[in-house]
């Protein structure tokens, strides 16, 4: 958690700043990076005073779970983008129970599995904002601070580009920790369908559904930095725009075919449900029915009359049980030539 003020002089030599009033003692066309990580209202502020930024995008920065965005206030671009936690942070709140599976603090069902990056662009300064740590946002401010002029040749746009195509990047790979999941449901679905639960193939699919709806919301913005020219004039710059934009339709692509595998998993697995369910049935009618003739000899012998046939012959209830017994394998042999069972 703090505050990181980068300042790019016009060779591209970098300055680090010890905090907003050092900015001041630069030339004006000095490049300007903020970058801030805090839930302090009263700090976020600070730095929303000193470039002028509206009050209700400080708004929106602070609420838990807002969907990504963009908004031109003229002077500058406020944009809110949403990245996927790391594979091993995913894999940790999965593994937790469903009442737990929300950290605390972050009841919105958009901070479960992702971090929103708030950013604000303009021609001189760019600032990075989120709420809590983003290892991979930091990992790149520190690459920047090693090695400026590889990602500074192209200004706060090029900043701005770098940021989201990291964001997009991380974002494709996270995926891969659903892939697996969907497959291990897959062979659970029709290896182990004793211990399968459907509910896990419902929990799976609520997540994705999410995901898809940030990315179709992402995608939206990163088109409009990709085509509108008010917003990113160089052409070039929005070229670079349009390659993440092909990366946020992969990344859809890829969330439809996960919820549809998973569609296809329960539908397969209810058929194969059902085909348990009738060579079950199947068995039980067989033999129901084959004990069918049995109980009617036996309810015959049964009834309290005087003279029943055989009653008194030594051999007579030899001679019933292997009446019973012929009668029921002759019905199972007929069921069988007729395929039956």
């Amino acid at each position: 958690m703090g505050l990181t003020v980068l300042a790019f002089d016009d060779e591209l030599n970098l300055h680090t700043l010890e905090g907003l009033d050092s900015i001041s003692e630069m030339p004006s066309s000095t490049l300007i990076w903020v970058d801030l990580e805090t839930d302090d209202f009263t700090q976020l502020t600070e730095v929303a005073s000193y470039f002028n930024l509206h009050e209700l995008s400080i708004e929106d920065c602070l609420t838990a779970g807002h969907y990504p965005k963009i908004e031109d206030f003229g002077s500058y671009l406020f944009m809110i983008f949403r990245g996927l936690r790391s594979p091993s942070e995913v894999e940790e709140i999965w593994a937790r129970d469903n009442e737990e599976a929300i950290p605390e603090g972050e009841e919105d069902s958009y901070d479960v599995l992702t971090r929103k990056v708030a950013i604000y662009l303009s021609q001189n300064f760019i600032v990075t904002y989120r709420r809590k740590e983003v290892q991979w946002l930091d990992a790149l401010v520190r690459q920047v601070q090693q090695n400026p002029g590889r990602h500074l040749q192209e200004g706060a746009d090029g900043i701005a580009h770098r940021v989201i195509d990291v964001l997009i990047d991380r974002f494709m790979r996270g995926f891969g920790f659903f892939e697996t999941m969907i497959e291990n449901i897959e062979d659970d679905a029709f290896e182990k369908p004793e211990g399968f639960e459907v509910s896990d193939l419902f929990d799976i699919k609520r997540e994705l559904s999410t995901l898809r709806q940030i990315s179709r919301n992402q995608r939206a913005v990163i088109a409009r930095l990709a085509t509108d020219q008010t917003l990113i004039q160089d052409t070039q710059h929005r070229r670079y725009f349009k390659d993440i934009d092909d990366h946020c339709a992969e990344i859809l692509r890829q969330l439809d075919k996960g919820i549809q595998d998973l569609a296809s998993i329960r539908d397969t697995y209810i058929a194969l449900s059902n085909v348990r369910l009738g060579d079950t049935m199947r068995v039980l009618t067989v033999i129901t029915t084959v004990a069918a003739p049995m109980n009617i000899v036996v309810g015959l012998y049964g009834m309290n009359f005087a003279v029943v046939p055989l009653i008194h012959n030594p051999l007579g209830f030899w001679f019933i049980l292997i009446l019973m017994l012929s009668l029921g394998l002759l019905m199972l042999v007929y069921f069988r030539k007729n395929k039956w069972i």
